[in-house]
Formats: structure tokens, C-alpha cells, sequence
């Protein structure tokens, strides 16, 4: 490697000695070598500076991309989100919107329904109350033989079974008898002159009143006390 060095040193005078001897003009070998005596090529620094430059704008350009697309891509992420939470939403509220409309239309078919049944069993009132006029009827007859008392038993069940159909369809009495005289349920046809203790009180009942639910399908029909 030394013999080397000194060739090229060598090399280096000879050729500083010819230059001066042709002319006088100093000129100074900017070669260099490296250990082994292989030629050192140098690039021009202001292009590797300007390639540089070049791979780093690229680079920021890219990285501006890469950026601009997740944020896109995040931006429809947070769409999608919104979209489904949306649908969700309005999934849920149109189910409850149904159930409320069913639930409606299952109130008003029932309420239908018991207005219809209503209206049926006060069409049956006066079938019901002729049967207990009869009965009343034939209890207060001076005739007892056994063919009338058989009639009379027969007429007395056909009038309690017809009254426990009806009762089972929703058919309650209004209890009067005894009771405080209520407008709402009661119709006062005689008022009659009473104790202070009987005031203002059910004193006999002409003709049973009837309720179908909170419906009433008559009031009763009594006699009022008036204390003097």
C-alpha cells in the first residue's frame, strides 16, 4: 500500500514539474485515491442537495395524501355511524308507533264490543222484567192449587236463569234499597215524609236499575224519604 502512495505522489511531482517547466503555471492535481490507489469520484454537491430536496417534497406529498385519505376515510366511518344510529333509531320508534296503534285499535274493538253486548242486554231488560211482574203476579193470587204453583216455579226459574245469563255477559243490579238516594243511579218517582233517620234514603224500590260495567243502562226506579 506504500508503494502505491509513493507512485501517485510521484505521479503528482512530475506532473507539477512539467506544468512549471512548459510554462511556469502552478497546477495542483485534485484527484484523490484511496488507500488501495483506486480514483475517488465526488458528485457535485449542489445536485445531491437539489435530488434531496426533490425525494423530500415528494415525500411530504405523499405523507399530505396518506393523511387526506384517512381523514376521508374516517369522515365516512363517522357517516356510516351516524347513518346506522339513525336507522336504529328510527326502527325503534316506528315498532313503538305500532304497538301503540295496536294496542289503540285492540281499546277500541273492546270498547265496541262491550257497547254492542251493552246495548243487547238492555234490549233484554223488559223481557226480564216481565218475568218478575209475573212472578210478583202470581205470588199474590188467591188460587194455590198444584198445576198453578207448578207454573209459577217454572216461571220463577226461567226468570232466575235468564237474569244469571245476563249477569255473566256484564249485567249488574244497582243496589237501592236502604241506600242513600244518589241521582246518578236513582229516580226519585215519590218522595214520602220519614223520620231524620230515614232522610234522603231509599225507602222501596218499583223497578230495579241495571249497570253493564261502569255503563248504566237504567237507574232504579224508588221511593224517597223526606225528613219534615
Amino acid at each position: 500500500m506504500s508503494s502505491n502512495v509513493g507512485n501517485q505522489e510521484a505521479t503528482r511531482n512530475n506532473a507539477e514539474e512539467h506544468a512549471h517547466e512548459a510554462g511556469g503555471v502552478n497546477v495542483s492535481d485534485k484527484r484523490r485515491f484511496t488507500p488501495e490507489g483506486e480514483l475517488v469520484v465526488e458528485l457535485d454537491p449542489p445536485a445531491n442537495e437539489a435530488a434531496s430536496e426533490a425525494q423530500q417534497a415528494e415525500i411530504e406529498a405523499l405523507q399530505a395524501k396518506l393523511k387526506e385519505s384517512e381523514e376521508k376515510r374516517a369522515e365516512a366511518e363517522r357517516q356510516v355511524r351516524e347513518f346506522a344510529d339513525r336507522f336504529r333509531k328510527a326502527q325503534d320508534q316506528l315498532k313503538a308507533e305500532n304497538e301503540e296503534i295496536r294496542a289503540r285499535m285492540n281499546r277500541t274493538f273492546e270498547q265496541k264490543i262491550d257497547a254492542a253486548r251493552g246495548d243487547l242486554v238492555a234490549g233484554l231488560l223488559d223481557t226480564l222484567d216481565n218475568l218478575k211482574r209475573a212472578v210478583a203476579a202470581a205470588e199474590k193470587t188467591q188460587k194455590q192449587d198444584q198445576d198453578f204453583l207448578s207454573l209459577l216455579e217454572g216461571v220463577r226459574a226461567t226468570a232466575h236463569l235468564f237474569e244469571a245469563k245476563m249477569q255473566a255477559l256484564g249485567l249488574t243490579a244497582v243496589n237501592s234499597k236502604g241506600q242513600e238516594f244518589n241521582p246518578e243511579l236513582h229516580e226519585a218517582v215519590e218522595i214520602v215524609a220519614v223520620s231524620a233517620e230515614q232522610d234522603n234514603k231509599v225507602i222501596e224500590e218499583y223497578q230495579t236499575g241495571y249497570k253493564f260495567g261502569d255503563r248504566l243502562l237504567r237507574p232504579a226506579r224508588v221511593r224517597v224519604g223526606r225528613a219534615g
